[in-house]
């Protein structure tokens, strides 16, 4: 017990050993920079979409092109860099980033700016299953908490940082430097990322890599696999939240939310453009106004601890709901400030809700395979709402745009708040379990190379 003990505590000690860690805070540095340029392209391409083109279905598709690697070949990604070295990966990765994001002034055509964007999109496919990968590699043994602590904060702190930033930016310099700060933000990460250690880790990679580089066979059978896996991701989720109903109406909304937020990005340009075109960089302030609401509504999500959580839910949509309907009503910009400032907060709070309820109601072997089965799903319906919006808000006006925003996120859990409210046990979600398991051994038996490599 005293030797054990011992060693824990050499190999503990929390944030200060994760700070004497310069791969940790390389990593934390590099996603920072990274993440803080992407936020300012994200006020920067609609902008310069809007002002070269105007609104329509071409704007939606370029804004939604990001998403669209990532949707069709995330799977593909992630097997790449489990076979790669993912140093090399994100490196490379944050350079293609930037260098796209460097040409957008310098394009005449709006198929240009659509192909630019793709590439982006591409290379944050790789990058974040990349730096995924590197945070075992760097976090020191015993400070696996602090140091993932640390890499959330610098993936969510840009959220605010870059929106302020880039409305002076866009109001001093114009737009097309935006696009200059995030090709250098790719290259501070980048220089950050090859001066991370190469582990023995690398080079098993590199191992893996030419043996399968060797192996037809293998490849083709672990590309089966990913199409198996897309195909039957919905049928999975549904046998996962079958038998609760807040789990299941909680799932449901999340992804009429990301509708709703689709809309909500399109709208917002051009709510901008339209209604505040004197107040150069207006984008910026409008979206750091919601990463400052979210940020204060994650801590206050606490205060409603003792309240049935359904209704929390249910409040926190349709509130936010309200508060973007009631932009129409604005024509002040410190008003439209604080809505969206509301806005965020409400956000967070059913945020905060809804990723609660899913850990407590799903047992915990479920947790992450329910995840991996959403996220890619939540971003098909965040690629509808935007290219939706491209067209919506184009032929309804701004207003109706807002109108549509805001019934988005309100109807839905409306619909189904006496799913929502109840607190029921939920029986089933342990014969969900059973089902996924047997779902699993029947895919293992149909899949012979994942048999093999597990045995």
């Amino acid at each position: 017990m005293t030797d054990d003990t011992q060693t824990s505590t050499t190999k503990g000690g929390g944030f200060a050993r994760v700070l004497r860690s310069p791969g940790a805070l390389r990593l934390v540095g590099s996603l920072f920079v990274l993440e803080t340029g992407s936020a300012m392209t994200t006020v920067g391409l609609p902008l310069l979409v809007m002002q070269r083109y105007g609104l329509g279905l071409e704007v939606g598709f370029t804004l939604a092109a990001r998403f669209l690697p990532n949707i069709l070949l995330g799977a593909l990604a992630g097997q790449v860099v489990d076979r790669h070295d993912p140093r090399r990966v994100a490196t490379l990765a944050a350079l293609g980033s930037g260098l796209a994001a460097a040409l957008f002034p310098f394009t005449t055509a709006m198929w240009q700016i659509q192909l630019l964007a793709l590439a982006i999109g591409i290379g944050y496919m790789f990058g974040f299953p990349a730096t995924m990968a590197l945070r075992p590699q760097v976090i020191p043994e015993g400070g696996e908490l602090e140091g993932n602590g640390l890499i959330v904060t610098a993936e969510r702190v840009p959220k605010l940082l870059g929106p302020a930033v880039a409305g002076p930016i866009a109001a001093v310099a114009g737009v097309d430097w935006l696009f200059t700060a995030e090709a250098a933000t790719a290259l501070v990460a980048a220089a950050l990322l090859t001066r991370l250690p190469r582990t023995a880790a690398d080079a098993a990679a590199g191992a893996q890599a030419a043996s399968g580089a060797r192996t037809a066979s293998a490849v083709g059978g672990r590309l089966a696999g990913w199409a198996r896996a897309v195909a039957g991701g919905a049928r999975e989720l549904v046998r996962m939240v079958r038998g609760d109903g807040r789990l299941s109406s909680l799932t449901a909304t999340a992804f009429t939310y990301m509708v709703a937020l689709g809309l909500g990005r399109t709208f917002l340009a051009a709510y901008s453009l339209h209604g505040f075109g004197h107040v150069p960089g207006m984008l910026g302030y409008l979206l750091a106004a919601m990463g400052l609401g979210g940020a204060l509504g994650g801590m206050a999500a606490a205060l409603f601890r003792s309240w049935n959580q359904g209704w929390v839910y249910v409040l926190g949509n349709v509130l936010e709901g309200v508060c973007w309907v009631a932009l129409i009503a604005t024509g002040d910009w410190y008003l439209a400030l604080a809505l969206l400032l509301f806005a965020g907060v409400f956000e967070s709070v059913a945020s905060v809700v809804y990723f609660a309820e899913v850990q407590k109601r799903l047992p915990a072997g479920l947790q992450g395979r329910y995840y991996a089965t959403l996220v890619p799903l939540s971003d098909v319906f965040l690629v509808a709402g935007t290219v939706a919006g491209g067209v919506l808000v184009d032929r309804g006006g701004v207003y109706a745009g807002a109108v549509l925003v805001g019934l988005a996120m309100a109807l839905p859990v409306l619909v189904l708040v006496t799913r929502l409210v109840p607190d029921r046990p939920a029986p089933a979600v342990e014969q969900a379990a059973a089902e996924t398991e047997e779902s699993v051994v029947e895919a293992g038996r149909s899949a012979p190379v994942a048999g093999s490599a597990a045995a």
